[in-house]
């Protein structure tokens, strides 16, 4: 049974049915929403948090602790690590479908930020809104074994675009990027959805990107060559109109595989990955003009 911090009455019900129908949480389970209080405790929806991050100040180091944000939750992020998932271990997961799941929204400061900085955490099923221009980055990844997953990035709009929507550091060894729905507008300010810094055996897979991306592309990895970086499966278009623009950037020193890929661009000859020259790449699909 999973683990809590109060004796068998009250709210553990929420926790022993979730565990029991497929939450997978072997330890505390600390529920927020925008209605709750500052100070919890948690345990029950009745009771929840009002922020993600004081949820976390809840959570135990590799306890195997789920913070579960409840449908229609929101809140704002407003200067760099506003939400800071600094405790090991700790899975932060948004109940709800479209537009009824939890939404964070990054405003006031370009450097207004998601941090992951500690080991094995994960981000599933939230969605991450841009809210002010030039930010410069939404998600700071700087730590190993951790995952984002099923959350819709909302990367900008005609008035304001972030620079990155997730960046790591040579830290983020292992990291998994899977099955996010990264979108923005068709006005330039993007310059990628994943930036990757260095780093051992990061797997990019199942995304689906889409926006006015600068010259480094959808994906990049331009500063730090990553080791047995693994691209694979992602729908990839870049929508700025201009010949120099891919959908992949390599450093060429960087290793591993780009495959099963589908990528275009508006009216570039050649979306495939540039300077790859380390990587194997094979069995993609690359499109440079609409209807092609």
């Amino acid at each position: 049974m999973a683990k809590t911090h109060f004796s068998r009455s009250g709210g553990q019900q929420w926790v022993d049915s979730f565990y029991h129908f497929g939450g997978l949480a072997s330890g505390n389970l600390i529920f927020v929403h925008s209605g709750g209080t500052a100070t919890g405790p948690g345990f029950s929806p009745e009771t929840a948090y009002s922020t993600i991050d004081a949820a976390i100040g809840a959570t135990t180091a590799d306890n195997g602790d789920m913070i579960l944000v409840l449908e229609d939750h929101t809140e704002s992020i407003t200067g760099a690590a506003g939400i800071a998932q600094d405790i090991a271990g700790v899975r932060i997961v948004g109940l709800g479908t479209g537009r009824n799941r939890p939404r964070v929204t990054f405003t006031t400061a370009v450097g207004a930020s998601w941090d992951i900085s500690a080991a094995r955490c994960s981000i599933e099923n939230i969605v991450l809104i841009n809210g002010f221009d030039a930010q410069t980055a939404m998600v700071n990844v700087s730590a190993a074994d951790c995952v984002i997953q099923d959350c819709e990035f909302m990367l900008g709009d005609s008035a304001t675009q972030a620079l990155l929507g997730i960046l790591t550091t040579a830290a983020a060894d292992r990291a998994i990027f899977r099955r996010n729905h990264m979108h923005g507008s068709v006005d330039a300010g993007v310059t990628a959805a994943i930036r990757v810094v260095g780093g051992d055996a990061i797997l990019i897979e199942d995304n689906v990107i889409v926006g006015a991306f600068t010259t480094t592309g959808n994906v990049s990895n331009i500063t730090t060559a990553a080791t047995m970086l693994t691209i694979r499966r992602n729908y990839l278009l870049n929508r700025t109109a201009d010949a120099n623009n891919v959908v992949i950037l390599m450093d060429a020193a960087t290793t591993g595989l780009i495959v099963f890929n589908a990528g275009g661009i508006i009216d570039s000859a050649a979306p495939a990955p540039v300077t790859a020259a380390g990587m194997h790449v094979g069995a993609n699909w690359w499109s440079s003009a609409a209807g092609t």
